[in-house]
């Protein structure tokens, strides 16, 4: 082994070496303040400015359990730092984790610009001597193709400069938790370059640690994911031919799922957040190659992406039920964000929903604990002020506020008594003894109703 390799496997050992995460978002900040709180010198650089004057005055960016509380603790130790420029951070810094976003482009594409710019910068910086990580999800192939090339342009990898790729395994709510706890998987080019990023994630991470060949890890992270939406899918299809028979999808799930190689997942509106709308994409999207046909795939994906026009069908039936049309109704919806109890938005299926019941006439009104997003509706001052005269009420989000929400009030408040509960937040049999209508994706409670 080189006196370079020993240099900074020596500094991550004693947890001297000093860190840098480039992209301080819902993956980089928790990666940042995790390797902080363990003791090393981290320093974090991102694109957006507003951020980092938050940051710097100790205010997290977004809702995260634990995380205002270590963001103060690793500033007050003199543990996390700000750089305003990536530059600044790759000239101080001996390991350097990239967590940039890779979403997709309208034309539903991987969009590695983000990557693209940092790896540009990373060219044309002497790298002598450190280890560069990337967390960012990518597209199989993109590591070698675009990571490499570029942090090969002044060194050599396995003898000045070390590379690897780490996927993350977190998820937004649990992250400060998680990204401990969670197994992780490290992909290398060349072994060495292995065995740093194990002993670097071994100073913070709890539970296994697993090397492999570094496409492996590039295609298991997207796998994980397209698993799970290729799965929901099929909870979500189950879910509409739940409502042909006229039986409760949440009965039959816990019924199937008494057997010990079965898991039913839960039937929704659909799935949004920054991986599984993405991740099955870039996975049938290789680096520099055509993309890869997958029916099963794509077909789930097209499932899950028509769930909202099919809780606009459900709020139609509901409207139907008690003589009123969807087109001048007023529909309150609470919660907009992707999961329960976090603050993140992307790819919710709740803008889907929103847009398409105000494009067919519909007063809208939001309101989310979380989120000030609205979507271009009316955002309500609080969970009651949203619903009140409103003819229906759509739980889109399943957060505990919502959840324990009392169906008396809920009553008292809407001008008909109309539920579309996508999440199963509440007990819709106990809802209908009360004399709402209520309805779900996998169950219909509108008595002798004609099916088509």
């Amino acid at each position: 082994m080189s006196e370079k390799f020993q240099h900074i496997l020596g500094l991550i050992e004693n947890k001297t070496a000093k860190l840098g995460v480039v992209g301080l978002g819902q993956v980089g900040l928790p990666t940042a303040l995790s390797f902080a709180d363990t003791g090393f010198s981290v320093t974090g650089s991102d694109i957006n400015k507003k951020l980092l004057d938050n940051l710097s005055r100790t205010v997290a960016p977004f809702e995260e359990s634990g995380l205002s509380e270590l963001l103060q603790k690793c500033i007050h130790n003199n543990k996390f730092s700000i750089a305003n420029k990536t530059e600044d951070l790759i000239l101080i810094c001996d390991v350097i984790i990239v967590c940039v976003p890779t979403p997709l482009t309208e034309n539903i594409k991987p969009n590695l610009s983000y990557l693209e710019d940092v790896m540009k910068i990373f060219a044309n910086h002497q790298l002598d001597g450190k280890l560069v990580i990337i967390e960012s999800s990518i597209p199989p192939g993109t590591f070698e193709n675009l990571i490499l090339d570029s942090i090969q342009k002044t060194n050599t990898l396995g003898k000045d400069v070390w590379s690897a790729f780490v996927p993350e395994r977190l998820a937004p709510g649990s992250a400060t938790r998680e990204i401990r706890t969670t197994p992780r998987v490290i992909g290398y080019h060349d072994f060495d370059s292995g065995v740093l990023a194990k002993k670097l994630y071994q100073n913070m991470v709890s539970a296994q640690i697993i090397t492999t060949d570094v496409k492996i890890a590039e295609i298991s992270k997207l796998v994980e994911n397209t698993y799970r939406d290729v799965n929901v899918a099929l909870a979500n299809e189950i879910g509409l031919i739940c409502e042909n028979y006229g039986v409760d999808f949440k009965e039959l799930q816990s019924v199937c799922n008494s057997h010990p190689r079965v898991n039913l997942h839960s039937a929704g509106p659909g799935v949004g957040g920054p991986c599984l709308p993405k991740d099955p994409i870039l996975l049938l999207n290789p680096q520099g190659k055509n993309a890869i046909d997958s029916k099963i795939i794509r077909y789930a994906r097209a499932i899950n992406d028509s769930m909202p026009e099919h809780v606009v069908d459900l709020v139609i039936r509901g409207l139907s039920h008690h003589g009123k049309s969807v087109n001048g109704s007023k529909i309150a919806i609470w919660g907009v964000t992707y999961k329960a109890n976090i603050s993140d938005t992307r790819l919710t299926p709740a803008e889907r929903i929103t847009s398409l019941l105000v494009q067919k006439g519909s007063k809208v009104s939001v309101f989310d604990p979380f989120s000030n997003e609205s979507f271009d509706a009316i955002k309500a001052h609080d969970m009651w002020d949203a619903i009140a005269g409103r003819d229906v009420l759509v739980i889109v989000t399943d957060h505990d506020v919502f959840k324990n929400a009392d169906l008396d009030t809920i009553k008292s408040k809407l001008a008909t008594p109309i539920i579309i509960d996508t999440r199963r937040a509440i007990d819709g049999k106990l809802a209908n003894s009360k004399s709402f209508t209520y309805l779900a994706v996998g169950y219909s409670g509108i008595k002798n109703e004609t099916k088509k």
